[in-house]
């Protein structure tokens, strides 16, 4: 047993420490010798849990992924499929807008292959729960194949914000909610509906939305406690 906690350590430690390096330093800066270094682990240890760096930002985002969606079905409070994908993706969009180290890290999640495939496995049984309602038809192929052009426009704004910054960030998140919602089947009033309901909780918990995305912050530079 003392192995075995000892080992939980070791890795919690590699995932703090890769955490804190990827938002304050950028995740392409962050190397697998400072990780090990600043971890105060050996080379071995780091190998033991992951093969490469990639690895490491796997388990983050799989970590910040789950507790988006969990924040936005907290602050909905009811389940309503339409409002709770759109405010998963308003947060998104706040907290890379909040620290552009985070929009930088989502983008090198984004590159990696392991973190594509978990998106789009996870994103697709997400949004068959969300959007079955709307697509009787649609099989777990038909959510994995719109899930992954979702995740491509998502990038892409991302990377707008990131290296350009021309495009008003108000503008630009009401639009990828509408082109989401109506990527699953969501029908054109109640995609209406559900972006106007997004920015009036926006603005009317502001402050209750302020501190949950200052807790995802804190995971995603700590991890959960």
């Amino acid at each position: 047993m003392k192995r075995e906690e000892q080992s939980n350590r070791v890795r919690a430690r590699i995932l703090e420490v890769s955490r804190r390096l990827f938002v304050n330093e950028g995740y392409e800066k962050a190397t697998i010798r400072r990780i090990i270094d600043e971890a105060d682990i050996t080379t071995g240890s780091l190998y033991h849990f992951f093969k490469n760096k990639e690895e490491i930002l796997l388990a983050i985002a799989g970590e910040v992924f789950t507790e988006a969606g969990e924040i936005a079905e907290r602050i909905v409070g009811e389940m309503d499929p339409p409002l709770v994908f759109a405010m998963e993706v308003g947060i998104q969009f706040y907290l890379c807008q909040k620290k552009l180290s985070i929009a930088e890290t989502y983008l090198a999640a984004y590159r990696t292959q392991g973190v594509t495939e978990m998106i789009g496995n996870r994103g697709a049984k997400r949004s068959q729960v969300l959007f079955e309602k709307y697509n009787i038809d649609f099989d777990h192929q038909d959510y994995l194949i719109r899930t992954l052009a979702f995740r491509g426009v998502f990038q892409s704004l991302l990377e707008e914000m990131v290296y350009s910054g021309q495009i008003d960030r108000i503008r630009m998140m009401s639009t990828v909610i509408e082109l989401g919602l109506s990527t699953f089947g969501v029908p054109k009033e109640e995609v209406e509906i559900a972006v106007e309901k997004t920015f009036r909780l926006l603005r009317e918990r502001s402050g209750e939305i302020e501190a949950l995305a200052e807790g995802l912050i804190d995971i995603f530079v700590n991890g959960h406690r």
